[in-house]
């Protein structure tokens, strides 16, 4: 049975040292800035050999959308949950970022296949899987109380069905499909039909 090193221990901590970046230092341009910092998690993590990205099965795109689209569903009411306990201003601060445009669009793309690569292909396959024998579903934890660093209790709760959705998409059809789907729905849900402008 594999066993955590020392680097493993530093690549599960690295994420809270670089969220502090897109979700405290340079909020206004949160979605660029997570966009790199996902990037470089993804780097470490491939670097060291233990990641695999590839698609299972013939029913890989059914995943992709279905994950997308449940993903759309669960913020949507969200938003509504936001609005009904306080939480608001939470969701007004991620959307204050939003800046459609190239860059930012290219970003989404990188900013889904990365958190993918590291969070799926690396602490939930790798990690959670294969060295310490658990079930996969246990890696919203980490993925969800990394979101403590944002200050803001809401990305915490929405961190939950991010990882159970992208992270199922990941076991049945492979970390590339849950990639796409997460890219997807952060097109949807950011740009093409955004909450506030749905909900209101």
């Amino acid at each position: 049975m594999e066993k955590l090193t020392r680097l493993d221990t530093l690549l599960l901590a690295l994420p809270w040292l670089l969220f502090t970046v897109p979700f405290q230092l340079l909020r206004g341009q949160m979605v660029e800035a997570m966009s790199v910092v996902a990037a470089l998690l993804a780097a470490c993590v491939l670097a060291t050999g233990r990641v695999r990205v590839d698609l299972k099965g013939s029913l890989w795109p059914a995943y992709t959308l279905g994950g997308a689209a449940a993903l759309y569903a669960a913020f949507l009411a969200g938003g509504l949950f936001a609005k009904a306990t306080g939480m608001w201003w939470q969701v007004e601060a991620v959307y204050s970022s939003v800046k459609p445009g190239l860059l930012q669009l290219l970003g989404l793309l990188v900013l889904g296949v990365a958190e993918e690569v590291y969070w799926r292909g690396y602490v939930q396959g790798y990690v959670v899987v294969r060295v310490l024998g658990k079930r996969w579903w246990l890696s919203v934890v980490p993925y969800s109380l990394v979101h403590l660093v944002s200050g803001m209790p809401l990305l915490v709760l929405a961190a939950v069905p991010v990882g159970l959705v992208l992270g199922f998409v990941a076991e049945k059809a492979g970390v590339a499909a849950s990639g796409l789907g997460h890219a997807l729905w952060l097109y949807a849900v950011l740009y093409a039909l955004p909450v506030p402008a749905v909900i209101g």
